[in-house]
C-alpha cells in the first residue's frame, strides 16, 4: 500500500543522498545506471539498459492499453581530464553546464579519488586577478601529487570523469537539501518511489519508466528513448532553476518559487531547441493536480530546456509535459531543493499514471485552455 507523506519524505532523502553521491557525469554515468537497475528491478517487469546508458523498466497493462513514458536524467554536469602535467596537476575540460566562478577551490573527485581545482594564493594576487576568475584553460586539479607518474598510478588518464565533491545535506531547514547532482538524481529517486508505490497495483496503461543520458549535454538519452519506445504520450521529471533569492527576481527572472510545489513548464528554451507546453498534455497534467489536491505553479522559462524537448518531436511526435521540482544555486555544487517539492512531485505523477488508460484523449482541437 502506499506510504504516507512523512514515510514517503524520509524514503525521497534516503535515495537522494544515495544517488547525489554516485558520480555520474555526461557519458558516464554507469555507477548510477548500475544502482537504479539494481533498485527497479524487483518493482517492474522487464528492465533493460542500452548501449549508450538508457535505461528501460516496463510495467505491463491490459491488452491493447496505451503507454505512458515516464522519465528523468541520471547524468550530472562535470569535466574530462584534459592532460596530467609533468609535476602531477590534472588539466581539464568541462561537460555540460560547469560554471568557472564555480569551480575555483571546490572539491572533486576523478576515479574516486580526491582532489582540489588549485586557486592561487590570496596573498600574490594582483587587484586585476582579484576581480576576475580563471578561463577554465588556466585552472587546474591538485590531487595532491607532485609528479606525472604518481597520478597515472591511480589508473587516472584522459578521458577520465571529473565531479564535485560535495555530499547531499540538511540545512539549518531540514526540508531543503542541498548538494552537488541534485540535478537530476532527484528526477531519479521520485521515479523509484513511484515505482515502489505502483507495485502490485492494476493500471490502465502500459508504463515505460526510463532513466535518461547525456541530458546535460544535449538531451541525447531522451531522444534515443523515445524514438525506441514511441509512446502515446510522456512525463518528464526534471529540476528547474527558480526566483525567490536576492539575486534573482520573481517576477523578471523566473517566476518559481521553491517550497510552493511542482512546476508545470509551459515553455521552454528560446528558440529552436526548447518546447512549447502540448494543450491536451497540460490539461491532463492540471487535472491530476487537481485529482491528488497538488498546488502547481504555472512556469515559462526561456533560459533552459529538459528531456522534454527531444521525447516530443520523436517519431510522429509524443505529447509530453514536464514535471519540475525547482531547485536554487543550479549547476552548483550547492544546488538546493525542498523535500516537500519532490513529495508533491511524486503524488502528481503517480495520479498522472495511475489516470492514463484508453479515455485519455489527448486531441490538440480538444483543449480546455482556447
Amino acid at each position: 500500500m502506499p506510504r504516507g507523506r512523512d514515510e514517503v519524505k524520509g524514503s525521497l532523502k534516503t535515495l537522494l543522498r544515495e544517488l547525489a553521491a554516485l558520480d555520474g557525469v555526461s557519458g558516464h554515468e554507469q555507477p548510477v545506471v548500475a544502482r537504479l537497475v539494481e533498485l527497479i528491478q524487483p518493482l517492474v517487469d522487464e528492465v533493460t539498459v542500452d548501449s549508450y546508458g538508457n535505461l528501460y523498466a516496463s510495467r505491463q497493462g491490459p491488452p491493447g492499453a496505451p503507454s505512458l513514458m515516464v522519465s528523468a536524467h541520471s547524468d550530472e554536469i562535470g569535466a574530462l581530464v584534459k592532460s596530467i602535467e609533468p609535476g602531477g596537476m590534472v588539466r581539464f575540460e568541462r561537460v555540460g553546464g560547469l560554471v568557472e566562478t564555480l569551480a575555483v577551490g571546490r572539491h572533486v573527485r576523478i576515479r574516486g579519488h580526491r582532489g582540489v581545482v588549485g586557486v592561487k594564493a590570496g596573498h600574490i594576487q594582483s587587484p586585476e586577478e582579484r576581480g576576475r576568475v580563471p578561463a577554465f584553460r588556466d585552472q587546474y586539479i591538485d590531487l595532491g601529487f607532485d609528479t606525472l607518474d604518481e597520478v597515472r598510478a591511480l589508473g587516472i588518464r584522459p578521458g577520465d570523469a571529473i565531479a564535485y565533491d560535495e555530499p547531499m545535506e540538511e540545512l539549518a531547514n531540514p526540508d531543503r537539501l542541498s548538494g552537488k547532482a541534485l540535478d537530476n538524481r532527484i528526477g531519479c529517486a521520485i521515479l523509484v518511489e513511484l515505482l515502489r508505490r505502483l507495485q502490485g497495483q492494476a493500471l490502465g496503461c502500459r508504463l515505460e519508466a526510463v532513466v535518461t543520458v547525456q541530458e546535460e549535454v544535449g538531451l541525447r538519452g531522451a531522444q534515443m528513448a523515445a524514438h525506441r519506445l514511441q509512446p502515446m504520450a510522456a512525463i518528464v521529471i526534471d529540476t528547474v532553476p527558480c526566483g525567490g533569492t536576492p539575486d534573482v527576481d520573481y517576477f523578471r527572472d523566473l517566476t518559481m518559487k521553491i517550497g510552493a510545489g511542482p512546476a508545470l513548464a509551459l515553455a521552454s528554451g528560446a528558440g529552436a531547441r526548447g518546447h512549447l507546453s502540448n494543450p491536451a498534455m497540460r490539461d491532463y497534467v492540471l487535472r491530476a493536480a487537481e485529482t491528488a489536491g497538488i498546488a502547481v505553479q504555472l512556469a515559462v522559462f526561456v533560459g533552459g530546456t529538459s528531456d522534454l524537448s527531444a521525447v516530443m518531436v520523436a517519431g510522429d511526435g509524443v505529447p509530453g509535459a514536464v514535471v519540475n521540482i525547482p531547485r536554487r544555486y543550479s549547476h552548483s555544487p550547492v544546488e538546493m531543493c525542498d523535500i516537500n517539492d519532490a513529495v508533491d512531485s511524486l503524488l502528481l505523477v503517480e495520479a498522472a499514471v495511475r489516470g492514463f488508460g484508453p479515455d485519455v484523449d489527448l486531441d490538440f482541437l480538444g483543449s480546455e485552455w482556447r
